[in-house]
């Protein structure tokens, strides 16, 4: 692992960044540990954070956790439906960073993860890594929210995302048609034809 790769110097990172609120706990079976940290945003939202220098796959990870719950079992099919719709479109569209959905408890999360093969990790790139992340919660958050609790339908978050992004009249007319048919692949009850 790289030489400052540790606790100690992500510690220090966190404090120049301005956090002075975070915790360093032991990891089960891993000896490097992590640090739980977070935020509250202006709107109020509060983001728990887990930075997790991971030795043994020469990654630094950046999980921002439970930005929202969504079981599987629990949550109606439409919702859940548009919010992995979502998940996936963000994916598509960001450069770096994603958004993960655990299916064993509905867990939806954000996270950046940095191969340190070699290579130190300066401050400054754990500065931009941070910003990445508040920026893209401060964006995409609420969107996530708004179609998780019914609010907004997935299909008016993607065609307000690709006209925001300048998509042609053509993509637009397209995605629609796409999204307006895409409706009835996920109805209940419908009937599967095996091909």
């Amino acid at each position: 692992m790289p030489s400052n790769v540790n606790l100690e110097t992500l510690s220090q990172y966190l404090e120049r960044f301005g956090w002075k609120h975070y915790q360093t706990a032991d990891e089960p079976a891993e000896q490097e540990g992590l640090i739980r940290t977070g935020w509250r945003a202006s709107e109020g939202q509060t983001y728990r954070m887990v930075i997790d220098p991971m030795v043994e796959k020469n990654c630094l990870s950046f999980r921002v956790i439970q930005v929202a719950m969504a079981p599987w079992d629990s949550t109606p099919s439409d919702r859940l439906n548009g919010l992995l719709t979502l998940l996936n479109w963000v994916n598509y569209r960001i450069i770096l960073g994603k958004f993960g959905y655990d299916a064993s408890d509905g867990e939806v999360r954000f996270s950046i993860d940095v191969p340190i093969d070699e290579n130190d990790f300066s401050y400054a790139q754990f500065e931009h890594t941070l910003h990445v992340i508040i920026n893209s919660m401060r964006e995409w958050d609420p969107q996530v929210q708004a179609v998780l609790c019914g609010e907004t339908p997935v299909q008016d978050v993607l065609v307000s995302s690709a006209r925001e992004s300048g998509a042609s009249e053509d993509f637009m007319r397209k995605l629609t048609e796409a999204l307006e048919r895409r409706g009835d692949w996920y109805a209940e009850g419908t009937p599967l034809t095996e091909i």
